[in-house]
């Protein structure tokens, strides 16, 4: 038995007729096409992406099962928070408004929401003075907020 899992996918299986393509990847569609029809029962493939309409829909239909995972909402990011700074040395900082956080953080995903706090505790142990004592840095919101905006940007940049 074997699991194959494709991640990106969308950048092996692009729509054939995508006119920003070259004659190559249209190939590699098509030989996916086929090697797909003679995946054996005892292997399972899946295959995860962020960009499912610019898949070849002979691909998507070759797939007996579609998953979509939303999108946290504010109250999944709120307690994806909680969970990481439950396992973690640091602490909010004095009147953070962990709902305007959420409130700003809509439309990330899990990862990209814990990306930009982790950044955020980095540069806030940058941010000590070397003569303190305790290393248990607060969470800076406004950094945190300025991270989950430039993340945000970038995002949407790659989908254009």
């Amino acid at each position: 038995e074997a699991i194959l899992f494709f991640d990106e996918f969308d950048t092996l299986g692009k729509l054939r007729d995508y006119s920003q393509d070259h004659a190559e990847m249209k190939r590699v569609v098509n030989t996916f096409l086929q090697l797909f029809d003679y995946l054996p029962d005892h292997v399972v493939l899946i295959a995860a992406t962020n960009h499912d309409h610019i898949i070849d829909q002979a691909l998507l239909r070759r797939f007996d099962y579609k998953l979509k995972l939303n999108l946290p909402d504010k109250q999944q990011i709120k307690d994806l928070v909680y969970k990481i700074k439950e396992f973690g040395a640091f602490k909010f900082e004095k009147g953070m408004n962990l709902d305007k956080v959420a409130d700003q953080a809509e439309g990330l995903s899990y990862f990209s929401i814990q990306k930009t706090l982790v950044q955020t505790l980095k540069k806030s142990l940058f941010d000590i003075q070397s003569n303190t004592t305790h290393l248990s840095p607060a969470i800076n919101t406004k950094l945190w907020l300025k991270l989950i905006e430039l993340e945000k940007q970038q995002q949407e940049e790659q989908r254009v």
